[in-house]
């Protein structure tokens, strides 16, 4: 087998892959996305509706997290292409240090710059922005069911009350700290 041939199944089976995460996807939204997406009925809707936004919103995170590493991986593949496309001829006869050190030297500049490259891109930044979104989103939810599901039951504060409370304790630091203030100066005034 030649060269080109090992890097055509490479890219066929990174190709298959993206396949099948995108007809995967799409099954789930047509099949499983369609049940989430319907109203809970009965004494537990608001906790049946809770739970459906978690597994929509786990999903959410997944497909952003598959769709940016096969990004990632499209670029890394390009930057495997160009390395070997720059080393081809270079690397025939004997193998020596001086060798290994220009492969090197060669590979990391293609890679660095392929990579720049790609993250220099409104690409990325669209990428790193909708991940980022459904990680926040995902860790939201697993806030609010943590309160909800362990701490409330266990009467132990929750972020919600501490934040209330470390607002009231400065508000009331901020108060003390202007009451002294006046004081002082009406004794001055005396």
């Amino acid at each position: 087998m030649s060269e080109s041939n090992g890097l055509n199944m490479e890219k066929s089976g990174f190709e298959s892959t993206q396949e099948f995460f995108d007809m995967w996807l799409n099954t789930y939204k047509a099949s499983m996305g369609k049940l989430v997406e319907m109203p809970a009925i009965g004494p537990a809707r608001e906790k049946s509706e809770k739970m459906t936004k978690g597994f929509s919103t786990f999903v959410n995170l997944y497909a952003a997290g598959m769709d940016t590493s096969s990004n990632l991986q499209r670029v890394f593949m390009e930057a495997m292409r160009k390395v070997q496309e720059k080393t081809a001829t270079d690397m025939d006869g004997k193998i020596s240090p001086e060798k290994y050190k220009e492969f090197y030297n060669i590979w990391m500049e293609t890679y660095s710059e392929t990579f720049k490259k790609f993250m220099k891109s409104g690409h990325f930044a669209s990428d790193m922005g909708k991940l980022n979104s459904h990680l926040i989103d995902f860790q939201k939810y697993n806030r609010e069911m943590l309160e909800d599901n362990y701490l409330k039951p266990m009467d132990l504060p929750t972020k919600t009350e501490i934040d209330e409370i470390n607002k009231e304790l400065y508000s009331l630091k901020k108060t003390v700290k202007e009451l002294t203030s006046q004081i002082k100066e009406l004794k001055n005034k005396k």
